[in-house]
């Protein structure tokens, strides 16, 4: 009687555990279409209301890039909209997003849309491209960086250099190529004879100035007047040489944040001890890095390449001194050196040197902030953006840079 039993429980377990999967599959089907269905409502929604602008595409989660974008939104006097806006985002990844409504984003009309604006991604470029063939809407194209090979890990991904095609042709066809750096717009010139405009990045002041030391104790506990970096866990950002200054440095307090940093990363992929006086935290949220930064003693990027870096925007406008490798975007952030320190790439002994020397200071960052305020402010440079958009030459426009 025993063994017989056994097997009905057995099928019964077996049984239950068959229709569960079932059942979930059911769920998760019925969860895709509901997904699939709220982005085609977008997109239809998108052609019947189109706005003025078009900002895209809205596919990096944290970066310059992204609060370049949402600035333009925040602050042009027009009516924008980020393609993809937000409430995609949060049910999509981007890859996933634009392969599986690819062919329905080139059918996207947007009558009465007046500009395109395109951002680093292909599948915007090319839209833009056809929106302007197919109904003569501006494009405008903003250039931020080459990827360069230090972008890779041994040397540059198939998707790398398949945007840097795609920057290319942006450059060339577009009706209006902005580049956020003098140096990007210069590599472009030299490099493919490309003629482009200079429009500086900027900087949102409002959420700078919203940052909080007391804000940062109470959500961390950690004390303030450490020694900052803020990036993520890529070559071209180089966060073990921060881990490896913190190493050279005992007696000063560092933290290091960014996505896909963690204590496990810097023992196990980067090969690096953890030093006792470096705190590891993970992702921050904006909000969060302007409270880091607000909190923090001196401000250090580590950067093989940079476009215009925002975060060195963001410290110089919270007064605080930054220390930047000789890599020409985050040179030219901080004036040559006029409004930061620089040390020689690579060298953990300038750097640390410069970093001692920024913790001094208190002129430079003064006047790093005054500088910051008066040139990359929001509103000064979507003053000028928006005279572009509304057809103005840049040249007429930009001509008091």
């Amino acid at each position: 009687m025993l063994q017989p039993f056994r097997v009905f429980c057995r099928k019964c377990r077996s049984a239950v555990w068959h229709a569960d999967h079932k059942l979930k599959a059911v769920r998760e089907k019925l969860a895709d279409r509901k997904r699939a269905g709220f982005a085609e409502n977008w997109l239809i929604e998108l052609d019947r209301n189109p706005p003025e602008v078009l900002v895209g595409a809205n596919f990096v989660t944290l970066g310059g890039t992204r609060m370049h974008m949402h600035s333009i939104c925040k602050y042009t006097s027009l009516k924008p909209r980020l393609f993809p806006e937000e409430s995609i985002m949060q049910r999509f990844p981007a890859g996933e997003f634009s392969s599986r409504f690819a062919a329905r984003i080139q059918d996207l009309k947007c009558s009465g849309l007046k500009v395109s604006h395109s951002h680093v991604f292909p599948i915007f470029i090319d839209w833009s491209r056809e929106i302007r063939r197919k109904r003569g809407v501006r494009w405008v194209h903003t250039h931020h960086n080459w990827y360069y090979p230090e972008f890779g890990r041994n040397g540059l991904e198939p998707w790398q250099e398949k945007f840097n095609e795609g920057f290319l042709a942006a450059a060339a066809e577009a009706d209006v190529c902005l580049c956020v750096s003098r140096g990007q717009q210069k590599f472009l010139k030299d490099r493919f004879g490309l003629r482009t405009h200079h429009l500086a990045n900027g900087v949102d002041v409002a959420a700078c100035k919203a940052g909080s030391t007391a804000n940062w104790y109470d959500a961390t506990s950690i004390n303030p007047d450490f020694i900052l970096f803020v990036g993520r866990n890529d070559p071209v950002k180089h966060p073990e040489f921060f881990v490896e200054l913190a190493a050279a440095l005992p007696n000063e307090r560092f933290l290091i944040s960014g996505e896909g940093i963690s204590s496990e990363v810097i023992e196990n992929e980067w090969k690096l001890s953890v030093p006792g006086n470096l705190h590891v935290l993970g992702t921050l949220s904006h909000a969060e890095v302007q409270d880091a930064i607000a909190a923090c003693k001196v401000l250090v990027l580590c950067s093989r390449r940079e476009g215009l870096p925002t975060l060195v925007l963001e410290g110089m406008i919270a007064g605080k001194p930054v220390v930047v490798p000789d890599e020409q975007g985050c040179m030219e952030a901080i004036g040559d050196g006029q409004f930061g320190y620089i040390y020689q790439s690579g060298s953990l002994e300038d750097c640390a040197r410069q970093v001692l020397a920024a913790a001094k200071d208190r002129d430079r960052p003064r006047r790093a902030r005054e500088h910051a305020l008066s040139t990359y402010a929001w509103p000064e440079i979507m003053r000028r953006l928006d005279s572009i958009y509304r057809g103005n030459s840049p040249e007429s426009v930009l001509v008091a840079q």
